[in-house]
């Protein structure tokens, strides 16, 4: 698990991320005023998820741990969503993207939830 920690306040932005296996893919990510949240797009070579909302979660991406080898995950710190435009910039949320031992490890987490 390796945090995204070049997320501001700046209300669009753009990142290649950078995988542990070498590969990357690209992160767009944008705070919606007027829906007081975050939201992002994942480019993964051929596969493109667009316009999802940032939520508090183990495994935002979990419906696709068969079709891409990574997970993204949220972290809020008061267990809530992430709502404010500073809330990567301040620390209160995070994220992390997951290699394949972690989307396991996330996925055990779901499966005891459901």
């Amino acid at each position: 698990m390796n945090r995204i920690d070049i997320i501001t306040d700046n209300p669009k932005q753009t990142m290649e991320i950078v995988l542990e296996d070498g590969t990357s893919f690209q992160l767009d990510i944008r705070y919606v005023d007027n829906q007081s949240g975050w939201f992002y797009s994942i480019t993964y070579g051929d596969f493109e998820l667009l316009n999802r909302r940032v939520v508090n979660s183990p495994n935002m991406i979990r419906m696709f741990r068969t079709v891409i080898p990574f997970g993204l995950s949220c972290i809020v710190n008061d267990g809530q969503e992430p709502v404010f435009i500073e809330d990567f910039k301040n620390g209160r949320a995070k994220l992390y993207t997951l290699n394949e031992e972690d989307v396991a490890l996330a996925e055990t987490v779901v499966a005891r939830v459901d």
